[in-house]
Order: structure tokens, then C-alpha cells, then sequence
């Protein structure tokens, strides 16, 4: 159980300060848990996202799966709203995106990152929720599992007791890159949870590609390609000489990184993983597969004798000498290590 009195929480490093709110690592002083804090403050001008803030508190209390973000306490003191997350080590997908794996993560750990995010999705499409944002930076890890957070815009089939064929609205201008296009179509037909595979799809190429998908291409260019059915693909060997354009650039590139896509020539990716995103990318909604049959798709074979913390593991050495880590990462390092020593993850984690 955890506390509703501030004084019983050491803040021990800030993650991030908003406008509107801070994320903090914080120590459960009581029973000397390691937490992730996020600090909201009550003002009018806040309205908003209090209102989605407390509309995720509600929809993730009735989630219950080892790969789901878990709210563990919410509170107020003062003027402030307090909600409490477990910490995961590793933080964000895109936390590893930006310091070390620049240009995409090994194939085999996205596998069995998105073994555990599409078992995430198959409970939430079963309970008639839709995620509505899967993206990198809403993908946490640690050394022993991937869960999904960020339910701001989750939706139910389910209104005044009565289950909805399709959901209409827009999310977010922020996870419009990773919308599917009927999503962004706003029409009468509406979307259903297919548009949680279609995310799923374009996150596996911006985790295999290091690249954030459509990082420069204006709103309305990336919704006139999705709806020709132009995504951005996996990058290797057979695809990387087809998507250059007449001057030798390749498509989607964020020329403000510096970024070595000699890489790209040179790498192989399995047939299974192509597929496997072009399944997941499928202009029509009907044809892409669902949460439950992915999960049976080829492409998770590669996890049978394999794990996450086998692949921290593996790089934990060029991880721990990369002079461009973020402190966030050597902290996850240092951390794993240390609960690697004690026998014991299950207070090493965080999420926000």
C-alpha cells in the first residue's frame, strides 16, 4: 500500500518539468520502494489535461495484466495532483532510440518487445478498449518484460451500457504520425482496434529504423501518403536502395541527426519481420490481423530461447562506455545490475 501523505516520498531525481507538471524517481520511504511520481497542478488553464489525466486514472484501474502500465496511488496535497507509476529501468523505448541504438534496435529484442505489447493489446481489445497512441516513447522497458503506458487516448466500445460496432475522433496532434488512416479519415465508417495494429506497424519501423516515421513531413503530405498506402518501411539490404528518391535521400530522414545509413545497405532483416509490418501496415483495416493472430505469426520463433534482459545483457558494456547515454539509462544500467545481484526485479520498476 502506498501513502497519500508527501512527506512519506524522497524525491530523489527529476525526470522532466512542464508547464503543467513534473515527472520525478522517488523513493516510497514506508517500504522503501523505487516509484516514478508524476506531479500535476490544479489550475484553471490545466483544465484539459487534468480531465485526461483523470479519464486515464479510470480506464487504467480497470486494467489488470503484467503488461500494462499500472497506476499504483493517486493523491492530492495542496494544490497538486500526485499519481504514482512502478519504475522501469530502462525507461522509454525512445529513451534507447535517442542515446544508443540510433539506427534501430537488434531484431530479435523488438520481437520480444512486441510479444509482450501485442499481449498487452489482445487483453485491451478483449475488454473493448482501444489504446489509441502505440509509439516508442509509450513502450517501456526494464531488464524482464515491455509494458504499454499512456492511455490518454484510450476509448470504449462501450457507452451508457451499450457496446459501439466503431469509434469515431482523433487523437492527439502529437500521435499523428502513428495514426491509421481511417483514423485520420474522420468519416461516418469510423475505426475499431485495427488502428492499434496499424501503430503497431509503423512503431516497428521506427524501432528498427531509429527513425521517428514522418519526423518531416508536413500533416497533411503524411495523410495524403497513408491513404495512397506510402508507409515507411523496414530499412536493409532490400528495401534501402528502392525508397532512395532522384537526389539520394532517403525518405522520412531526419537530417538534424547525424545518422550512418550505409547501416541500412548493409543489414539484413528476416523475411518473417517484413511481413510482419506489412501485415500490421495494410491500408485496409479488415486485412490486417488481429491482436491475437500476430501473435502467432513467424516472427515471434526468434523468441523461444531468447529474453530482454539476455539482450541488456549483450550491450550492457558499449551501453555503460557510449559518451551520448542520457543519465536516465546508466541509472537503468546501474539499477539492473544491482537487482541482477539481489535476485530480486520486482521493485525495479518504472513507467510514465
Amino acid at each position: 500500500m502506498f501513502s497519500s501523505s508527501l512527506s512519506d516520498y524522497q524525491f530523489t531525481k527529476l525526470f522532466k518539468n512542464g508547464k503543467f507538471s513534473s515527472v520525478y524517481k522517488a523513493n516510497h520511504t514506508i517500504n522503501n520502494r523505487v516509484i516514478v511520481i508524476k506531479k500535476f497542478t490544479l489550475e484553471e488553464e490545466n483544465d484539459e489535461a487534468l480531465k485526461k489525466l483523470f479519464a486515464e486514472i479510470l480506464c487504467c484501474r480497470q486494467f489488470n495484466h503484467p503488461n500494462i502500465n499500472k497506476i499504483l496511488h493517486s493523491f492530492i496535497s495542496d494544490m497538486d495532483v500526485y499519481v504514482l507509476y512502478p519504475y522501469m529501468c530502462f525507461g522509454t523505448c525512445q529513451i534507447l532510440l535517442d542515446s544508443i541504438f540510433i539506427n534501430g534496435l537488434p531484431e530479435t529484442l523488438i520481437a520480444l518487445i512486441f510479444k509482450d505489447v501485442l499481449s498487452a493489446l489482445m487483453y485491451i481489445h478483449s475488454n473493448d478498449f482501444v489504446h489509441g497512441a502505440v509509439r516508442a516513447h509509450h513502450i517501456l522497458l526494464d531488464s524482464q518484460r515491455a509494458v504499454l503506458s499512456n492511455f490518454h487516448e484510450s476509448r470504449s466500445f462501450i457507452k451508457h451500457g451499450k457496446k459501439k460496432n466503431v469509434l469515431h475522433g482523433v487523437s492527439q496532434m502529437k500521435n499523428l504520425n502513428w495514426a491509421a488512416p481511417e483514423v485520420l479519415d474522420q468519416n461516418i465508417h469510423g475505426f475499431t482496434e485495427k488502428c492499434d495494429i496499424y501503430s503497431v506497424g509503423i512503431t516497428a519501423c521506427e524501432l528498427a529504423n531509429g527513425i521517428q516515421p514522418y519526423i518531416e513531413t508536413q500533416p497533411t503530405l503524411m495523410y495524403t501518403e497513408k491513404i495512397r498506402g506510402n508507409v515507411p518501411s523496414l530499412l536493409d539490404r532490400s528495401t534501402y536502395t528502392m525508397l532512395l528518391d532522384d537526389q539520394g535521400k532517403m525518405p522520412f530522414e531526419n537530417s538534424t541527426r547525424r545518422r550512418s545509413f550505409e547501416v541500412y545497405s548493409q543489414r539484413v532483416l528476416s523475411e518473417d519481420f517484413h511481413q510482419f509490418a506489412e501485415i500490421c501496415l495494410n491500408r485496409n483495416a479488415e486485412n490486417r490481423w488481429s491482436a491475437k493472430k500476430l501473435m502467432t505469426h513467424a516472427f515471434f520463433k526468434q523468441c523461444r530461447h531468447s529474453s530482454i534482459s539476455d539482450h541488456i545483457k549483450k550491450c550492457r558494456t558499449d551501453l555503460q562506455h557510449n559518451s551520448s547515454l542520457d543519465d536516465e539509462v546508466i541509472i537503468g544500467l546501474q539499477d539492473e545490475q544491482q537487482t541482477e545481484r539481489r535476485g530480486n526485479s520486482d521493485h525495479v520498476q518504472w513507467n510514465f
